[in-house]
């Protein structure tokens, strides 16, 4: 019913707007024109070449053989980009923004991971970025931040592209960064900017969406498509959708999952009146491409970023003056001060009751004396966000039988606790093996409800922690950035 009314809402706005001219007919074209669009979405900092990992310099080459054809190409990002793995957050996002202009990018939308360093750094990074950042629905002082749609003209083509970003920013990026912002409904602001500032402005409309098509969300980008039927492409972010998924919802949306595994192309046909004729997409991979070549040039500069960063990863955050246990069949059996250390950062991060750590996440341990980044990174390498919900006192014995319900094995479930301790006899059954939860020092209420923090891969069911997927939840910066705010208030580690 929310979404019903939402959608119907936006409709109600766009009648009311009415049909607005369309200005002075274009000239016919010549002849039919192709346009290729190559884009990413939710790359998550996963830049550089890997055995699974396409990077920007393959992405480059694949343009820069394009051009070399002479075709008409469009390079474009759906958000999620420039906040992710080490290598990015070391320098706050730029590293990505340069291979981005290297490679060629037109036009990105801003995701809601995309405001993890804060909105003062997002724009900065925009005016570092030789293409448009675009998102007509956010505002502040009731002005908008970002440019909201940028025209191309691409082989004698008006191409208009329109950048629209989610409303869960709000609550699905860190809310320190974000204050004074609005979100204002994607639908509604998409129907007017259409009928209004856009009319008789385009031949094709490509909005660049980080919205997703996950059903917890509200609205999907599927109801741009029912309000705004104007729009020819929706290059898709947010809910890591692959490409058969999203064009078995609506075939006008393409998306091509998340984290680097691959970039799409969308093959345009614009007949001679300048609508598109025919269209055709496609996800390509390392895995479905084995014959991808890379840019020499930017393989050049991920090569230079990440000579130029040793120094970074050498950065003392802090000391310790005991061995942080993260032995793989210790972490894996029993709790440790570097897991307890884990989870306190997340505590901290999300201000919670209680915050859990799995041991499986934990890769190495940490000798006495000096923690650098590189360090901290070996030990925290996924970039896992730290997540809190709310749970009722009663939820909390089976969230721990299930981590402790595979000894005597080790297993990467086993849990790591800040803010909360029970008692274990491992001798009874699987289940039965929990007693004496008391949360921070006071013995826990089945009937109240606590604040519960820990890694968005567990609340998707990871390490089969399945009590906790399908739960509304609040976001906050990744686990190392948590980890390294714990180690810089405590200096010196003890115990």
């Amino acid at each position: 019913m929310k979404k019903y009314v939402a959608v119907m809402a936006a409709v109600l706005a766009i009648l009311a707007i009415g049909c607005a001219s369309s200005g002075p007919a274009a000239k016919a074209l010549a002849a039919d024109t192709a346009i290729t669009i190559v884009h990413t979405n939710d790359m998550h900092g996963r830049g550089l070449e890997t055995a699974s990992e396409v990077g920007y310099p393959k992405i480059a080459g694949y343009v820069e053989a394009l051009k070399a054809e002479g075709k008409n190409v469009l390079v474009l990002d759906a958000g999620d980009t420039i906040h992710g793995l080490p290598w990015v957050n070391l320098e706050r996002g730029t590293p990505v923004v340069k291979l981005m202009n290297a490679v060629g990018y037109d036009a990105m939308v801003p995701g809601n991971h995309d405001f993890n360093y804060g909105q003062e750094r997002l724009v900065e990074l925009s005016k570092e970025a030789e293409f448009p950042v675009l998102a007509a629905n956010i505002y502040k002082d009731g002005e908008r931040v970002f440019q909201p749609y940028v025209i191309k003209e691409v082989g004698g083509v008006r191409v208009a592209i329109v950048g629209v970003s989610t409303q869960e920013t709000l609550y699905k990026s860190d809310p320190t960064g974000l204050k004074g912002l609005v979100f204002e409904h994607p639908v509604g602001e998409l129907a007017r900017l259409v009928r209004t500032e856009l009319a008789g402005m385009y031949d094709v409309l490509v909005v660049l969406s980080h919205i997703g098509l996950d059903g917890s969300s509200d609205p999907v980008s599927s109801d741009l498509l029912l309000s705004v039927p104007e729009i020819d492409l929706v290059i898709d972010g947010h809910s890591h959708t692959s490409l058969e998924s999203a064009r078995k919802t609506e075939p006008r949306i393409v998306s091509t999952g998340a984290n680097g595994v691959g970039f799409g192309v969308v093959e345009l046909t614009i007949g001679k009146d300048r609508k598109v004729a025919a269209m055709s997409a496609k996800t390509m991979t390392v895995k479905s491409e084995p014959a991808l070549v890379s840019s020499a040039a930017v393989k050049a500069m991920t090569d230079e970023i990440q000579k130029a960063q040793a120094p970074l990863f050498a950065e003392v955050i802090g000391k310790s003056a005991v061995l942080l246990e993260g032995t793989r069949d210790i972490v894996r059996r029993s709790e440790t001060n570097l897991g307890r250390l884990i989870a306190f950062g997340m505590k901290d991060a999300a201000g919670s009751d209680i915050a859990m750590m799995n041991g499986g996440g934990i890769r190495v341990s940490i000798p006495a004396g000096d923690i650098t980044k590189g360090i901290m990174y070996t030990v925290l390498p996924f970039g896992n966000y730290v997540w809190s919900t709310t749970l009722k006192g009663s939820e909390l014995d089976a969230i721990i039988e299930h981590g402790v319900g595979k000894l005597p094995d080790a297993d990467g479930r086993y849990p790591h606790f800040a803010g909360l301790t029970f008692t274990l006899d491992a001798t009874k059954p699987a289940g039965e093996r929990v007693s004496n939860i008391r949360v921070n020092g006071v013995a826990v209420d089945p009937a109240k409800t606590y604040s519960f923090a820990t890694l968005n891969f567990l609340f998707a069911g990871g390490d089969g922690y399945t009590m906790l997927t399908g739960r509304s939840y609040k976001e906050f910066i990744m686990d190392a950035d948590a980890f390294i705010k714990r180690l810089q208030k405590i200096g010196t580690v003890v115990d």
